[in-house]
């Protein structure tokens, strides 16, 4: 199956008004810094992370579809893209700074074990930015579902269930939910569901390792 990511890119998706609002608290919560090393799980053919190539960290992606990482290289890619799965990450323990992870955990047999290795190459105190979608009353919202008319979704989290699963292995400095209005978004509360959670497209949050 073709990655997600490919298909989400090649439909324009992030470059709505939605997408480059994401992008750019995307930005702002990793906040990357010269001499990091950054891992993209979930990284496609590296079009995400290649953002901060100006600034001055060591970008690593991995992603389970070969074609979008040959594609990546093929490029000339400045990341450094590896084929692998996101449940068996193929590096040593305490080898990252920061990770992102952008839409991938609801597509994974797994989460948890991939959570789990998030925070294992994850050096003490480091920090992550996982986002998921908030999935709406009427069901699964990725645009390759339409298109496909099937659900590509294996899990769909509510701020609870999220919140139990991420702080197995971090702690939440921040939780946001971006609403359907583009660039707009506001606190989400962990332990609970609100109403505008329906209303919204996405959760983001910043973690440090435990």
């Amino acid at each position: 199956m073709s990655s997600v990511h490919r298909i989400r890119r090649r439909l324009g998706v992030g470059l709505l008004p939605w997408g480059v609002a994401e992008a750019r608290m995307i930005d702002k919560l990793l906040n990357p810094q010269p001499g990091e090393r950054v891992l993209e799980v979930g990284a496609s053919s590296g079009y995400r992370i290649e953002r901060y190539m100006d600034t001055g960290t060591e970008l690593f992606g991995v992603d389970s579809d070969a074609l979008a990482v040959e594609e990546g290289k093929r490029s000339g890619s400045g990341t450094n893209l590896t084929l692998g799965d996101a449940c068996e990450l193929p590096y040593k323990d305490r080898f990252f700074d920061k990770v992102l992870s952008v839409h991938l955990l609801e597509h994974l047999p797994d989460p948890v074990r991939a959570v789990e290795e998030m925070a294992r190459v994850l050096k003490p105190k480091g920090q992550a930015v996982i986002v998921v979608p908030c999935e709406r009353i009427r069901g699964d919202t990725a645009f390759a579902g339409w298109l496909r008319f099937r659900n590509l979704h294996l899990h769909r989290f509510k701020p609870p269930q999220i919140t139990s699963l991420l702080s197995s292995h971090f702690t939440i400095q921040e939780a946001l939910m971006h609403t359907l209005i583009p660039g707009r978004f506001s606190r989400l509360p962990l332990y609970k569901t609100p109403l505008l959670y329906y209303f919204s497209l996405a959760m983001l949050f910043k973690l440090k390792k435990l």
